[in-house]
């Protein structure tokens, strides 16, 4: 009986072997199963260090290569600084060495190249703006706004030179060269500069167009209130005159000699500038210019704009009006110079305009 038993005792013993190597070999096989999800879970934080770190050592290198940068400017600043003008023999005769160049010194490190002179621009613009001799009749206008500059008006070679492929030799000679004269009108030659090489003319808004009318417009005359003392000028845009403008109406751009609108403009995007032109009148008190009774001018300049186009206009006896120039196209650099002649023989006409107005 008990061998009997012997042979079932080891198979239950053999069946419970293979049940616990069952056991741990699924044991084993899930934990090789979520090993990677171990790895998985512990990736994120992983990267994130890792990124950590590599921006601190990128964040340490910037800073080194900034304090590399500083260091070696201060040292090439410190060379210029050091550096001496050394005076020619015949220099050396007549003057010490010229002292070193700082931040607050007028000194120069290099000799220029060109000769240059203290600023002329009073005298220059007391000549170019001079107020005509004769009062020109209304129909004179188209012939004398494009008089010759009294004082040729400084531009730099480049533009000079830019000039001298577009234009006549007689219109070029109301322009000298900077380089060759010396830098004499540091406020009007940028500014004339600006008008002859100004962009987007006849594109955009019609408050882009006025930035690029204000490059002649407020550009030249703003100069001549800077530099004529003995008159009130006054420039403007949309604002409210009442020396011929009718109450609430509002010129878009004015222009006045002591209190006496003497130029101003109509201007729109687009459209015919004929038709624009006719607005000029629009707006006005009657009998305000010519032999009215209230009358203090004999005639009031004006212009149109439509685009880049520009009519220049005279308003005279009762309100009528009569064309002083060609239709000109700002697009073109030399209907941008005829505009510029333009203008500065408008303050010299609306000075003489205005001379009793005072």
């Amino acid at each position: 009986m008990a061998d009997s038993k012997k042979p079932k005792m080891r198979i239950a013993v053999a069946s419970k072997m293979r049940r616990r190597s069952a056991r741990v070999a699924s044991a084993s096989k899930s934990s090789q199963t979520n090993e990677p999800d171990k790895v998985k879970a512990a990736n994120p934080a992983s990267k994130t260090n890792v990124k950590a770190k590599m921006s601190n050592e990128y964040a340490a290198l910037s800073e080194y290569v900034d304090k590399q940068f500083n260091m070696l400017s201060r040292k090439l600043s410190q060379l210029v600084l050091d550096r001496q003008y050394t005076p020619s023999d015949d220099e050396n005769n007549e003057s010490s060495v010229e002292p070193r160049a700082s931040i607050d010194s007028e000194a120069t490190v290099v000799p220029s190249q060109f000769p240059t002179t203290k600023s002329k621009e009073t005298e220059i613009c007391a000549k170019l703006f001079s107020p005509v001799q004769s009062l020109p009749d209304y129909s004179e206008l188209r012939q004398r706004l494009l008089d010759d500059f009294v004082e040729p008006i400084p531009i730099h070679r480049h533009a000079y030179e830019k000039l001298k492929s577009e234009v006549a030799q007689e219109v070029l000679s109301n322009f000298c060269i900077v380089e060759e004269v010396g830098n004499t009108c540091p406020t009007l030659t940028p500014y004339i500069e600006s008008a002859l090489n100004v962009t987007n003319v006849g594109r955009g808004t019609e408050s882009m167009q006025q930035h690029v009318l204000d490059k002649f417009l407020m550009g030249i005359i703003s100069t001549a209130q800077s530099e004529i003392a003995s008159v009130d000028i006054l420039i403007d845009r949309n604002a409210a005159e009442n020396s011929v403008t009718k109450k609430g109406c509002r010129p878009d751009f004015l222009f006045s000699i002591n209190g006496q609108l003497v130029f101003k403009g109509e201007e729109k995007k687009a459209g015919d500038v004929r038709k624009i032109a006719m607005e000029l009148t629009d707006k006005m008190i009657p009998d305000s210019v010519g032999k009215g009774a209230t009358s203090r001018i004999q005639y009031l300049l004006g212009y149109a704009t439509a685009g880049s186009r520009v009519l220049f206009e005279c308003i005279h006896g009762d309100h009528k009006m009569v064309e002083c120039s060609n239709i000109l196209n700002l697009e073109r650099i030399p209907d941008r110079v005829t505009m510029i002649r333009i203008i500065v023989n408008v303050v010299r006409i609306a000075l003489s305009l205005t001379a009793d107005t005072k």
